[in-house]
């Protein structure tokens, strides 16, 4: 399993940047083209663990439902 990086362009179209075999690479990369993104842009960039690209691009494409309030919320 690796650690993929995309930037998510709306709506929800993915485009590939890189691939890490190690954590700690791929959160310094990930940190890195964040802080490189400018207000011009319109996208946001994401990292996924996943066995492969096919897989990693399907679970950042599914709709998540949102998660349950607390009893105290």
């Amino acid at each position: 399993m690796a650690y993929y990086v995309y930037k998510i362009h709306p709506p929800k179209r993915l485009e590939y940047v890189d691939e890490f075999d190690a954590y700690r690479e791929a959160k310094t990369f990930t940190r890195t083209q964040r802080k490189a993104l400018t207000a011009e842009d319109d996208c946001t960039i994401r990292m996924i663990f996943a066995p492969n690209k096919e897989q990693a691009e399907r679970l950042l494409k599914e709709v998540r439902e949102p998660r349950p309030l607390g009893e105290d919320a």
